[in-house]
């Protein structure tokens, strides 16, 4: 993970720390969900998100537009 852009890596810190912020029930703060020691655990599931999300979008074009 440390030869990848840096935009790709902190947009699914982002990401997984806005969707554990959401399975809390919005209590706190959004930035306590973005401390170093979540880091790892928000690339992980900020990546599954984006490849869920991309999953979509490709069934979607590939095959309901067809």
């Amino acid at each position: 993970m440390a030869k990848e852009p840096f935009a790709a890596s902190l947009t699914a810190i982002w990401i997984g720390g806005f969707f554990f912020w959401i399975l809390t029930g919005l209590r706190g703060k959004y930035v306590g969900q973005l401390t170093s020691d979540k880091e790892n655990r928000n690339i992980i599931v900020g990546y599954i998100l984006q490849m869920v999300v991309l999953g979509f979008v490709i069934y979607f074009f590939y095959v309901r537009v067809r």
